[in-house]
């Protein structure tokens, strides 16, 4: 089996939101009009300045409004600048583990687990027995199924499911001493050994871009972010876990 494999992109998170949520629509379209000749879509992409994001159901003031945008997903405040993130768009029939919003994150989190094991580190599991405090900071808080270095998280993620297709949004922290290029290379292979599938290069289009382009100044940028009104994405999600840090 396929996937495509998009260019990766370094962008204001405004933008990278934006991306993700016409990708995902447009995974839908395409499944409309030719449902046996479409493939999950996997994207890297990072920040080249500091931003934070937040699960589209968050009411709490932020310290910083400048500097924060919403995700179309759910989950808590991630921090971002010292992360890879990707974004794995596909239909919930790709994969038998994508019915599921528990068994999905687990076997995604198997790839990233064996992409780190490749760059020379040893992550482990958060264990469902653990005793782990519930709060707002992803990463201060991890839950069962997110990915730890030593005493540290360093792997989570959230989705968005409607109409048989979903988007796993994922942060993943920088190592010391391992390039991002590297990184991604060893997540690369994760997914080809775990899921069984070829990651095929494939463009993202100028129309994409565009349209992406005006739904972060629309939707995602500044002005939104400091009001918080994004009604139209508290529809037809699911909340998984904590957030994508």
């Amino acid at each position: 089996m396929e996937w495509k494999l998009l260019p990766d992109i370094c962008a204001p998170m405004p933008f990278q939101m934006a991306l993700d949520e016409v990708l995902f629509n447009g995974h839908y379209e395409s499944l409309q009009k030719n449902p046996n000749c479409v493939l999950p879509i996997l994207r890297f992409f990072h920040s080249y300045e500091s931003w934070v994001t937040v699960g589209y159901t968050h009411r709490e003031e932020i310290p910083n409004p400048r500097r924060t945008c919403r995700r179309i997903t759910g989950g808590g405040r991630v921090v971002h600048g010292k992360d890879l993130m990707f974004s794995l768009v596909a239909q919930k029939s790709a994969d038998v583990s994508f019915g599921s919003v528990r068994l999905s994150y687990w076997k995604i989190h198997e790839a990233v687990k064996y992409g780190l094991e490749l760059a020379g580190v040893k992550p482990r599991f958060y264990r469902v027995d653990e005793n782990l405090p519930r709060g707002f900071d992803c990463f201060t808080f991890p839950i069962a199924t997110d990915l730890a270095l030593g005493l540290n998280k360093v792997a989570g993620g959230s989705q968005k499911r409607s109409r048989g297709i979903f988007l796993h949004q994922e942060s993943v922290r920088l190592i010391p001493g391992i390039s991002s290029t590297e990184f991604q290379r060893g997540l690369c292979a994760g997914f080809q050994k775990v899921f069984g599938v070829n990651l095929k290069p494939a463009p993202i289009f100028p129309s994409q871009l565009k349209e992406a382009q005006e739904l972060s100044q629309k939707k995602y940028e500044i002005k939104q972010a400091v009001q918080f009104g994004y009604h139209s994405l508290t529809t037809e999600n699911e909340r998984v876990g904590n957030s994508i840090e």
